[in-house]
């Protein structure tokens, strides 16, 4: 192993504040219905998002501070801090089950198999993964809930930021909260977006995780888009708006967070069985994203407790332990020789089997397919990921 000097490895430490909401409100019924997520049943009270009493800041390993140099040699890789923010639907239909009924107990909710299975698979890398999470729509009052506009909001930033130890922060939310209101999705991802943007140099993954097609634009128009209503939008305009297919925007949004913010999105569906005809506007997200499955559907859809633990299993080793920190990055794209334990790994900009850039000026590169499990070490010691870079004169 070739030893480099700590100018090749500068390390820093940031601060990152977790702003924690908490508040308890009272919310009423709203009388539109919806089959993906504007309005569903209501319920009684719930508190705000986060524990009052968790601390507000955590210090994290935010890894190199700037772009990284190209410097030539051989280099070993260094697996990459993550900060993964979970931006999860809180609408209406996160209180049916997994078919798409409703009035059925809390405990087969959506929202609460949701719970369970992040309860499985993130706190065991609490202390590993820097985990956030935005939730979506924003908490309402009884009059706020009556009102389309106001039922679409997701406006306050992000509920939780980034930090080890944020798992059971995570979890709390669905006991103190209820789902109710519209899928203001492209906001959501705008918003987390936004919060991840500030730290670049190090890992950074956003988890979209929703049961329905997005919706509340008021910018469009009720009586020509899809609705995603049981009632028809053009009924009333006003509020039928808001119901309308938000189709192009949310996936512009997140396009933009992947490829100009470096930031990939994994798009999990849960459920949605109940609107079969929006499954294509999940898988074209999950392909904006950069991150979609290799085989059909491009999303990550669930139809069980059982499907939801595996896909978030799949997703949490994927961004932990196969996104790695090359100390030297060259500068022409192609100017490395990747290895996993001495082994060549081509590099795969399909992103389906072999290794690629996330984010090539700050030396961040993932593996992919079978190089992924390769690089995870297949239950045996840590793999050992390592490089020769070239530079140009």
């Amino acid at each position: 192993m070739v030893h480099h000097s700590s100018s090749q490895h500068v390390r820093v430490r940031t601060r990152l504040a977790a702003a924690l909401v908490a508040g308890v409100l009272t919310v009423g019924m709203v009388s539109c219905g919806s089959r993906t997520g504007l309005f569903g049943p209501e319920a009684d009270f719930f508190s705000g998002d986060a524990s009052a009493d968790r601390a507000a800041d955590a210090w994290i390993d935010a890894g190199r501070d700037g772009a990284v140099p190209c410097t030539p040699g051989r280099f070993t890789f260094e697996l990459a801090l993550t900060q993964l923010m979970f931006v999860i639907d809180r609408s209406g239909s996160m209180a049916f089950d997994l078919s798409g009924v409703q009035d059925r107990p809390r405990s087969e909710w959506r929202w609460s198999v949701l719970q369970s299975s992040l309860r499985k698979t993130i706190t065991t890398f609490d202390e590993q993964i820097a985990m956030g999470a935005k939730f979506f729509p924003e908490i309402m009052t009884q009059a706020d809930l009556r009102d389309s506009q106001r039922a679409c909001r997701s406006d306050t930033g992000v509920g939780i930021g980034p930090a080890r130890g944020n798992a059971n922060a995570i979890l709390d939310v669905f006991d103190r909260s209820t789902p109710r209101g519209g899928t203001p999705t492209s906001e959501a991802i705008r918003a987390a977006s936004n919060y991840l943007r500030t730290t670049r140099s190090v890992a950074r993954t956003i988890v979209l995780a929703t049961d329905g097609a997005p919706n509340c634009n008021g910018a469009l128009d009720a009586e020509t888009c899809v609705c995603t209503s049981t009632s028809s939008c053009a009924s009333d305009p006003s509020r039928g708006r808001f119901s309308c297919l938000d189709d192009s925007r949310t996936i512009d949004t997140i396009r933009d967070t992947s490829e100009n913010g470096r930031i990939p999105v994994y798009v999990i569906g849960i459920g949605g069985t109940e609107a079969p005809e929006f499954l294509q506007v999940l898988d074209d997200m999950a392909v904006a994203g950069g991150r979609p499955r290799q085989t059909l559907p491009r999303h990550y859809n669930v139809q069980s407790e059982a499907d939801l633990t595996a896909a978030l299993t799949t997703i949490r080793d994927s961004v932990s332990k196969c996104t790695y920190l090359t100390p030297s990055a060259p500068t022409d794209p192609n100017d490395i020789a990747v290895q996993i334990d001495g082994v060549a790994i081509a590099r795969d900009q399909t992103k389906r089997d072999g290794w690629d850039w996330v984010d090539q000026e700050f030396g961040e590169l993932a593996f992919f397919g079978e190089a992924c499990t390769r690089a995870q070490g297949a239950g045996g010691p840590p793999a050992v990921v390592s490089g020769v870079v070239r530079c140009e004169p």
